[in-house]
């Protein structure tokens, strides 16, 4: 068995963590491998993608996972990790469960974003926005087609198309309802709409959505929040589930819920 760490050099810049955790595999006789930024892996025969970072971390980490088919285990460095399963203080924890096959999958649906005949993993969401600082236009307009039927055309900010995982991130934000993992569905969200009567629209995740730049010069295109490339007028990105989920392995007393109403709390305490 090999493993695969990857470590977020801002979260832990002398690699502490790493290293803790890459101790722990090896006195149970794991090989482990540890990476940082967009270095790509030295081998390709991983059993699982250890993660020290935050939920940014991970998100960041969800195309190596869904292309190499490989599950995440996170290890929270950050602030909130609604994502992650461990606190640093529980490397050795994590290393047992693992090994000892006491960890639970969690599938979460996955989103592709197909723009020039390139593809763009998202876990959380894919939104087409205007770009803030572009002087030559303050708002867009977005046409929104669900398997060839236009369905609405947004005009404000822009729009986002976010997975139940996503959910809980940029979507609430902007006025989404919460939906659980488990659900097989996608969210369609107006961001900053002209119009009142424009709603959130919920779809199969079996179906396909385009998203056309009708309005405004040019538009952001994000892929969890990271700007991979700036859409025309006229242009379209089609946005779809991944033949895969990306998979998460966590304890086997995991509740989504309580999860939610634990970090939510936490985050309004300022913890």
């Amino acid at each position: 068995m090999k493993i695969l760490i990857y470590c977020n050099r801002q979260k832990d810049p002398q690699f502490l963590y790493a290293s803790e955790l890459r101790r722990a595999f090896s006195e149970r006789g794991v090989y482990s491998d540890i990476i940082e930024g967009d270095i790509q892996p030295p081998q390709k025969d991983y059993s699982a993608i250890f993660v020290i970072g935050g939920d940014g971390t991970l998100l960041r980490r969800t195309e190596l996972a869904n292309t190499m088919r490989l599950p995440l285990i996170g290890i929270n460095a950050g602030k909130l990790g609604f994502l992650t399963e461990f606190e640093r203080s529980e490397l050795p924890d994590a290393v047992n469960l693992f090994l000892d096959g006491q960890l639970i999958e969690d599938k979460r649906s996955t989103l592709i974003a197909r723009f020039r005949d390139k593809d763009f993993y998202a876990l959380n969401d894919i939104t087409l926005q205007r770009i803030y600082m572009d002087s030559r236009g303050k708002t867009v307009s977005a046409d929104v087609y669900i398997d060839g039927n236009k369905i609405n055309t947004v005009r404000g900010d822009g729009v986002i198309v976010a997975t139940p995982t996503g959910s809980t991130a940029y979507s609430l934000s902007a006025g989404g309802a919460i939906l659980c993992p488990d659900i097989n569905a996608f969210s369609v969200i107006p961001l900053s709409a002209h119009y009142f009567t424009l709603r959130q629209v919920v779809f199969s995740a079996e179906s396909e959505c385009v998203l056309e730049l009708s309005g405004g010069l040019t538009g952001g295109l994000l892929a969890d929040g990271n700007l991979v490339a700036e859409i025309k007028q006229g242009e379209s990105v089609k946005v779809f589930a991944a033949p895969e989920p990306t998979v998460f392995l966590r304890r086997k007393n995991f509740n989504f819920f309580q999860r939610l109403s634990h970090k939510f709390t936490d985050r309004a305490e300022g913890k």
